[in-house]
């Protein structure tokens, strides 16, 4: 009994001196957000309790809503998280917003999986409010599909939140139909009403899904997307799209000659022959054509591969001013088959000074 009463004795004097109990481990759980009082780095720890690191502040805060004073983050100690194992990065929520690292001025649209789709349309005119600037270091964290080059002609792909022109109604995108989303389906799976893309033409059809997003689903949560992988299938056909008009100025002058070049990329298997090269339509607004050049078309010992590039360049001179736009097509007529058919049409303005 006298070593007891001794040993609680030892701990009251521990608890006096310090002013405060000791503090309590930190028990991990799945969901938590924590982080350590050395850095100011966000994580969020996963079912298998695994940590995951939120690359910046933009992609945080488009799976939570708030500022970061409502957010219930835990500061443990530097022993306890080195306890947890480090997993995956974690990622923009799918169809939330538009990212673009910060090497380059290309723009993707995030999809289920956290694969890359080019996008050039469908967006509308604010489309720049909702772009995600990335540091270029975490673009390995992304899968890029050089398939999916979203336009004009496309719809708008898995994870998108969709307002139809003229109607209250939001669906979600889900496997390449539409699902009704119903008030408390929104709230519950929180998502915020600037994800929304409104206005979408009634002509952009999706298949009824079988269920409305009625309730919180794992499918769409935070923790699903750190266990989630989509592999990209390598494509069986070539697949032609206009990658880049290169202009050798941003305000080319009337009556002088340019050199303009059209980038065509295959996006799909290799290309062994010149089908979908040999007939392009280069239409640029009051600007006559005097020459073309190219290289060697494709063929057998020579493919065009997966993600390489063809040049034509152009040579010509603007004979007015103006806002001129530049409309472009690669495999005209069709006669290549490819893995994707509607993506062969891309449009481009420049202004021409006197």
């Amino acid at each position: 009994m006298k070593k007891i009463f001794l040993i609680l004795v030892a701990v009251f004097t521990v608890i006096v001196i310090s002013g405060q109990p000791a503090q309590a481990a930190y028990l991990p759980m799945a969901g938590d957000l924590v982080k350590t009082a050395a850095s100011p780095a966000v994580y969020i720890i996963d079912d298998d309790l695994k940590r995951h690191l939120f690359s910046n502040q933009a992609t945080f805060f488009t799976w939570y809503s708030g500022g970061w004073s409502e957010q219930k983050i835990k500061v443990i100690t530097q022993d306890e998280f080195d306890q947890l194992d480090n997993g995956k990065n974690v990622m923009v929520r799918p169809g939330s917003n538009l990212v673009r690292f910060d090497n380059s001025n290309k723009v993707f649209a995030v999809t289920p999986g956290g694969v890359l789709c080019e996008v050039r349309a469908l967006y509308g005119d604010n489309w720049q409010a909702r772009v995600v600037v990335i540091q270029s270091s975490f673009e390995t964290d992304y899968i890029r599909d050089n398939s999916c080059i979203l336009t004009s002609a496309s719809k708008l792909p898995d994870g998108s939140l969709i307002k139809y022109a003229k109607s209250n109604d939001v669906y979600l995108i889900d496997d390449g139909k539409k699902r009704k989303v119903t008030t408390d389906g929104f709230k519950a799976n929180g998502y915020k009403d600037s994800s929304v893309i409104s206005n979408v033409p009634t002509t952009m059809v999706y298949t009824s899904g079988k269920t409305s997003v009625t309730a919180a689903e794992r499918g769409l949560s935070i923790l699903y997307s750190l266990v989630y992988n989509l592999a990209v299938t390598s494509p069986t056909n070539p697949d032609l799209v206009i990658y880049d008009i290169i202009f050798p100025v941003s305000q080319p002058q009337v009556n002088t000659n340019y050199n303009v070049v059209l980038q065509i990329k295959n996006t799909g298997s290799a290309l062994t022959g010149s089908a979908g090269l040999r007939n392009v339509s280069f239409i640029g607004q009051d600007f006559t054509i005097a020459t073309i050049n190219h290289g060697d078309y494709p063929s057998v010992s020579r493919p065009l591969g997966t993600s390489q590039i063809f040049e034509i360049t152009y040579s010509g001179k603007f004979i007015a001013s103006g806002k001129k736009t530049f409309t472009v097509k690669v495999d005209e007529p069709s006669e290549l088959s490819e893995v994707n058919e509607n993506n062969n049409t891309y449009s481009e303005d420049i202004t021409v000074v006197q």
